[in-house]
């Protein structure tokens, strides 16, 4: 394995794979979790067939806007940071093989007020309310495993070993941000993941050269969250789209049929019965507060207090809750050990906003 240094000015525009002059296939770091086949349409210039919409590239716009913000504020809560310079970024450049390259620009590397003086590789992220939640309480190896390989690289590209390595994540709706530290031997681990995944698509690219008929395995099935996104789903699946969109408007087949009225009629119904809980929910806390004020006058913890139908207990309740530190438990635990303790359960519900 050789270690490179670069600069280049088209780090934020580049593709996800690509061949070079020299017939060597170059993988993005951040592209590293892709499905090896939309790698491999992408490197051998299929023409895109989903491409992405505007929301979406706003989106992806707004989360690499935001990364700074993140490191501004490791800064201010004691980090020592050195970021990329975002004009001007540094490329880190690995080769894994005669015909294989990873590269990528590195967020920043920082060291921690309690960590020493040992700088390790930042990996800023940038996350819904509903992905952050799933990153702090599962750990990014089993929520976003892409995010540890490409971090991963990173640090073999800069210090040529494993090192503790830091994903920062913002929460993009409640705009506030964390940190997780995957130890060193984590690291060696999911970089070897990481190497023997994009290995096979090496090899693929050994035994057929830049073919664009000669198409890897897919990595994902069609009903997959991954494959939703894919620029080049519609020539990896054709229809499969369609076919998806279909199945989301379907009706529930044992229901009898809603019209527009009827479901207005029920939005209506439901919009009342919020008003309705809201002004009791309102109703409930001037009263809590006023019986609250009556037995502090008391100087009392509990006191019995006549009611409409029976006389009632109106007392003070202490209330103990603990909180897991799922930052100290994930750097403890492997994901494997993690994962029989912190399980996922769920559930579905109507969201009426």
């Amino acid at each position: 394995m050789t270690i490179t240094i670069e600069k280049q000015t088209d780090v934020y525009s580049r593709p996800n794979a690509r061949f070079d002059q020299g017939g060597t296939l170059e993988i993005r770091a951040s592209a590293v979790g892709n499905c090896r086949r939309a790698l491999w349409y992408e490197a051998t210039g299929h023409q895109v067939t989903n491409p992405r919409s505007d929301d979406s590239i706003t989106m992806l716009e707004a989360g690499n806007a935001l990364e700074p913000v993140v490191l501004r504020a490791m800064q201010r809560a004691g980090w020592d940071i050195t970021a990329t310079d975002r004009d001007n970024p540094q490329m880190v450049s690995l080769r894994l093989g005669p015909t294989l390259v990873v590269s990528g620009h590195v967020d920043a590397a920082g060291v921690a007020p309690i960590f020493g003086n040992e700088p390790s590789i930042v990996e800023v992220k940038t996350r819904g309310p509903e992905a952050y939640k799933k990153w702090r309480t599962l750990g990014a190896e089993r929520s976003h495993p892409e995010s540890v390989w490409q971090a991963a690289f990173y640090t073999y590209g800069a210090f040529d070993q494993a090192r503790d390595l830091v994903i920062a994540t913002l929460d993009t709706g409640n705009r506030v941000w964390d940190y997780e530290v995957i130890p060193a031997h984590r690291v060696e681990r999911a970089f070897e993941q990481a190497c023997a995944r994009l290995g096979e698509l090496a090899a693929h690219h050994l035994v057929n050269g830049p073919d664009p008929d000669v198409l890897p395995e897919r990595d994902f099935a069609a009903e997959d969250w991954q494959c939703k996104p894919c620029p080049f789903l519609n020539a990896c699946l054709p229809g499969s789209a369609a076919v998806s969109e279909e199945a989301e408007n379907e009706p529930a087949g044992d229901t009898e049929p809603v019209s527009d009225d009827d479901a207005r009629a029920a939005l209506a119904e439901y919009e009342q019965a919020q008003e309705m809980l809201k002004a009791i929910e309102e109703d409930k806390a001037w009263a809590l507060g006023m019986l609250r004020t009556w037995l502090g006058q008391r100087g009392e913890q509990k006191a019995r207090l006549e009611g409409r139908e029976k006389t009632r207990t109106v007392g003070m309740v202490k209330n103990t809750r603990y909180n897991v530190d799922h930052k100290r438990l994930n750097s403890m635990l492997d994901p494997e050990a993690r994962a029989e303790i912190v399980t996922e359960n769920v559930s579905h519900y109507l969201r009426v906003s």
